[in-house]
């Protein structure tokens, strides 16, 4: 009864993937040093489940944790520019894919310029009027829209991914700049 989070969400579509999901490229940790908490409410066609999320991220790495409304512990993730690793509650299920979720943190706040550095030749990612769209042979993937104005971490961010139809909801609870 626990959700899937974020990309991970892309593989409960409705219709059957007979080849590997598309993933983002993953790009580098960037700094500064920072700890974030965030309540990320995901929406699919059939339900709607939460999650409190807690991040660390610096140059060097990214290391989050994912929580119920209750909690419990539901998956832990480190990336160190090279490496995912994760471990998760098994009441998750096995489809839930760290790599999408570090795909999707970094797709909403990580610098376009960065992004469009490791992007495969047919993607294509723009930010337009408070949005960022990212499209693969010029079909829209996702949209991203901001919905506060913040240039260091926008608090308020919807996330809509067309491909595997789910909607992030995400609202940043706090945000400590560690670096100071």
């Amino acid at each position: 009864m626990f959700l899937l989070w974020l990309s991970s969400c892309a593989l409960m579509q409705s219709e059957p993937v007979t080849d590997k999901p598309e993933l983002m490229p993953i790009a580098r940790p960037l700094g500064p040093a920072r700890r974030i908490v965030q309540q990320i409410n995901a929406v699919w066609a059939d339900r709607q489940e939460s999650l409190l999320a807690i991040l660390e991220l610096d140059a060097n790495h990214i290391a989050m944790a994912g929580l119920s409304n209750d909690g419990l512990s539901l998956f832990n993730l480190t990336y160190d520019g090279h490496n995912v690793v994760s471990d998760k509650s098994p009441l998750l299920p096995e489809s839930v894919n760290p790599e999408f979720i570090i795909s999707d943190l970094q797709l909403v706040y990580w610098p376009l310029a960065e992004l469009q550095k490791i992007l495969p030749a047919d993607w294509r990612l723009e930010e337009v009027d408070k949005k960022r769209i990212l499209t693969v042979s010029n079909n829209k993937q996702v949209e991203v829209n901001y919905l506060s104005s913040d240039p260091v971490w926008p608090k308020a961010v919807e996330l809509v991914n067309f491909r595997y139809n789910y909607r992030l909801n995400i609202k940043t609870v706090s945000y400590e700049d560690l670096s100071k």
